[in-house]
């Protein structure tokens, strides 16, 4: 899944935190479930939305599209999942039952990592959900594993429009040319497009974007020479066949905006694309949007309204 290295890094993160009372459901901001967070987790939304643990363990709900859940298509105990930093060997895997609903648990180690990492894959109505956690080996101690684990499964389905999912996003979108928000990735990444397809994945012949807030560590202005090597380091992240282009900094109505422009190709057609990040630093929080489209074609002034209609709640 190619916004697991995001979801990675995230994981390392201190991040602030907001105090939920364990065995209380929470509607998780930003998406369309449910759940009960394990004792001594709290809720986050900066930079993605998940539930954090003072070991640094984490709890997060990822949403997509329903469908149903093969057991088949998950790999074997033993094998090796993933890449990078990200894989993790299969420890346990089993179907289940969740709120009457087909649900699918793993459990595994990510080497690269020294965490344990559990998962629990549930068919839903309106769309399917996968409640991940993460417990570094030094953690061990300090989380309780049948609670992490209870917790996971009091996951529920909570029906709602994207619209209402996006009234809980840590910002608005002032403009957005035309286009329409298609999905929310973990409750705070918004992916922005026009046409029939809302996977990014998969339609290369569409204009998107995908929109991450977070704090700035207490950066206050744009440089260039710092910020571009992190959002180059933040692209080839994401895309390991990014040909960088240019870096610059531009002048907006929103004030001094980082550029990156790139090119890259489909993974599944080949077929080249043309990328542009924007980058700012907004009252203490860092805002990149990550733009692609089709070299045929003219996006920069639609992506742009967007960039700039993007206003901090």
């Amino acid at each position: 899944m190619r916004l697991l290295a995001f979801l990675a890094s995230a994981l390392l993160l201190v991040v602030l935190s907001i105090p939920v009372q364990a065995g209380e459901a929470v509607n998780v901001p930003g998406t369309s479930w449910s759940i009960e967070p394990p004792p001594g987790f709290a809720l986050t939304r900066d930079p993605i939305t998940m539930f954090v643990h003072p070991s640094k363990s984490v709890l997060m709900i990822m949403q997509a599209a329903a469908s149903p859940l093969k057991l088949s298509e998950l790999g074997e105990v033993g094998s090796m999942q993933g890449q990078g930093n990200n894989v993790a060997r299969m420890d346990e895997i089993r179907e289940m039952t969740v709120g009457g609903r087909h649900a699918i648990y793993f459990k595994g180690y990510m080497t690269q990592r020294n965490s344990t990492v559990y998962s629990l894959a549930i068919e839903g109505e309106g769309s399917n959900g996968m409640v991940i956690a993460v417990v570094p080996a030094n953690a061990a101690g300090a989380v309780d594993q049948a609670a992490l684990e209870a917790s996971m499964a009091t996951a529920r389905e909570v029906k709602q429009t994207i619209d209402q999912r996006a009234e809980a996003l840590p910002y608005r979108f002032d403009d957005l040319a035309g286009m329409r928000i298609s999905d929310i990735l973990v409750g705070s990444v918004a992916i922005v497009t026009e046409g029939p397809s809302g996977a990014m994945a998969s339609a290369p012949d569409q204009p998107f974007a995908m929109i991450f807030v977070a704090d700035s560590g207490g950066e206050t202005y744009l440089d260039v020479e710092r910020d571009g090597k992190q959002v180059r380091a933040r692209i080839t992240q994401e895309y390991p066949d990014a040909e960088f282009l240019g870096t610059i900094a531009r002048d907006t109505k929103r004030g001094a905006v980082l550029e990156v422009t790139y090119t890259r190709k489909d993974k599944e057609t080949g077929k080249p694309l043309g990328g542009i990040a924007w980058f700012r630093i907004d009252n203490g929080k860092i805002i990149l949007m990550i733009a692609q489209h089709p070299i045929k074609g003219y996006y920069y002034d639609r992506l742009a309204s967007v960039r700039d209609g993007i206003t901090l709640k």
